[in-house]
């Protein structure tokens, strides 16, 4: 079976890695950690709610222990490593596309984490992240008393 080349693929696939590479600048030039550094980037999906952020990150083949989550200053941070299962000498590859190694994601949150309650579930090789946000105090109205002389 003969494929084609789809150059409209290869086109979104090169406009969604420059988007992650702009990003990743934008985000080295305000001091954060560096996806650069990374051996690859996963994809995400992170959604806000009224009262919470969902983040889902597509992390096939990899085992929860080697995931690490954690929620630093109003930052959700996603890192970890996925290794090759067995070693095998790279003249047997016939393509290797799928990536490997290190993976460091940084993601501002527009509000305050209820960290005790953030819960995670990695399952066929997706890992949602639901974090609560803080409930805020709504604005409380406040009677004035004016004395008239």
């Amino acid at each position: 079976m003969v494929r084609r080349a789809d150059p409209f693929r290869d086109l979104v696939n090169l406009s969604e890695m420059m988007g992650r590479l702009l990003d990743d600048e934008i985000h080295h030039r305000l001091g954060h950690q560096s996806s650069a550094q990374a051996d690859w980037i996963p994809e995400v999906d992170l959604i806000e709610l009224e009262d919470k952020f969902i983040l889902k990150a597509d992390l096939p083949g990899m085992d929860k222990k080697e995931i690490n989550v954690e929620v630093v200053d109003r930052q959700l941070v996603l890192k970890g490593e996925r290794r090759i299962k067995r070693p095998i000498s790279e003249e047997k590859y016939h393509r290797l596309e799928c990536a490997y190694g290190k993976f460091y994601r940084v993601f501002p949150l527009s509000s305050e984490i209820a960290c005790e309650k953030v819960s995670a579930v990695y399952a066929n090789g997706v890992l949602e992240v639901i974090l609560p946000k803080v409930k805020s105090s709504h604005s409380k109205k406040i009677s004035v008393q004016c004395e008239i002389e």
